[in-house]
């Protein structure tokens, strides 16, 4: 027999499937909701990701090989997403003076524009999921949420996902122990 899971299956009576499922709905109707209007921009919410990762890196200039690491993608959809985005502007490639095999990739004003375009699609999508909150509902969900992912953490859950497409992460707590 194989290795059980830690994580219990609940039992017919648990109160948990229909409220995780419904956390799940509202979330992938978020997203679902983003990336639609994300694609209404003319550029797919893959690349869009990218430019915000590029965007959050601020002075530090990402390699390809560092873009494919920290983002969980593979190295072959990181060559892809930025030909497209260099091959539309948003994006410059340069190769650095210290090695020759190396790109440094550099988001410019297209690319921003795109990126804040962007950032108030999400705002206007959390506005929207959030409509008629009071600040202290909102601020008790918010912590509502935390203790669920400190729970998760006390049980040993990873708090990045598996990556499809290359390693799987490991958390914070497994890198420095």
């Amino acid at each position: 027999m194989g290795k059980r899971s830690e994580c219990a299956w609940p039992t017919a009576a648990s109160p948990y499937p229909d409220t995780v499922r419904l956390l799940i709905r509202v979330m992938r109707r978020h997203h679902a909701c983003v990336e639609r209007r994300i694609g209404d921009m003319g550029i797919h919410h893959s690349q869009h990701r990218m430019l915000m990762h590029l965007v959050r890196q601020d002075r530090d200039v990402p390699s390809q090989r560092e873009l494919a690491e920290t983002m969980g993608i593979s190295p072959a959809a990181v060559t892809s997403t930025l030909k497209r985005l260099e091959k539309e502007g948003y994006i410059a490639r340069t190769i650095t003076d210290r090695d020759n095999r190396r790109n440094e990739i550099r988001i410019t004003e297209e690319g921003l524009s795109k990126v804040m375009e962007g950032r108030e699609i999400f705002e206007s999508a959390d506005r929207a999921m959030f409509e008629g909150f009071s600040p202290e509902e909102l601020s008790a969900f918010t912590a509502y949420l935390r203790r669920i992912d400190e729970n998760l953490d006390a049980a040993g859950v990873p708090s990045d996902p598996p990556c499809r497409h290359t390693h799987t992460p490991r958390s914070r707590k497994e890198k420095t122990t």
